[in-house]
């Protein structure tokens, strides 16, 4: 498969900022990227079957992108109303979590596209159902991993479990994005200053950026996506040089 899985440490790590921003910073080297959405909650379907996704229009504001006619049911090939985890989300609405037209959905759309970036759902252990777990998902997909880690007091620990548990499962991890999802206090600067370095050396990991807090500019807006491109626009090179550049070829 060619594509990267883009997980979080957490709920609300930022992975799907970091996402948009990957899909934007792809499609500007000409690179045919397109996002996935694994599993989305909180979304649901339209009156006529079309899946409903906030995360993927995220991704379509950051870089214009416009899906091709039914691809959008393969990009989000799983979509629940009730916005909590999907073992719940499923069980509540009476449908199966059903892994596999996920694995049918990136096969077509690898098929047809240089790179999908496919974003999970919480952190690498939240349930599907009462058997399995995103890890399992995770692992049947095949995708080698960017972990996006929420740069806050208390991150070092998650990152690094994180870490431990992938590599225990032998799924490759290309590198980490730090993020700050806050503004940060003075008293905190140190701290956020030191998490991307001790992460990098205890857990072997390159971090590919460092995502700040974007103070001047609304989320979602041109102006923000274009204040991330500064930080953003070396992690196009830095994948190309790990073994994720025979899968772009």
């Amino acid at each position: 498969m060619n594509g990267f899985f883009v997980a979080g440490t957490d709920t609300d790590a930022g992975k799907t900022i970091v996402t948009a921003a990957l899909v934007r910073q792809m499609r500007m080297q000409g690179i045919d990227a397109v996002p996935m959405k694994v599993i989305q909650t909180g979304g649901g379907f339209t009156h006529d079957g079309s899946p409903i996704s906030p995360d993927f229009e995220v991704y379509c504001s950051a870089s214009s992108f416009i899906w091709n006619g039914d691809e959008k049911k393969d990009m989000i090939p799983l979509s629940f109303c009730s916005p909590c985890s999907p073992h719940m989300a499923s069980r509540m609405e009476g449908r199966a979590c059903d892994t596999g037209l996920v694995l049918a959905a990136l096969k077509r759309l690898c098929a047809k596209h240089n790179l999908v970036i496919a974003e999970g759902t919480g952190g690498i252990n939240v349930p599907l159902s009462g058997t399995i777990t995103s890890l399992d998902l995770i692992k049947e997909m095949g995708l080698p991993i960017i972990l996006v880690i929420r740069n806050v007091l208390g991150c070092i620990n998650h990152a690094l479990n994180t870490i431990q548990v992938l590599r225990l499962h032998k799924i490759p991890i290309l590198g980490a994005v730090m993020t700050e999802t806050s503004p940060s206090q003075d008293c905190d600067t140190f701290i956020l200053e030191d998490n991307p370095e001790i992460i990098r050396m205890i857990g072997d990991l390159p971090i590919l950026a460092n995502l700040p807090f974007i103070k001047k500019a609304q989320p979602g807006t041109e102006s923000f996506w274009s204040a991330l491109d500064v930080y953003m626009s070396g992690i196009v090179e830095a994948l190309l040089k790990t073994e994720a550049k025979t899968a772009i070829d």
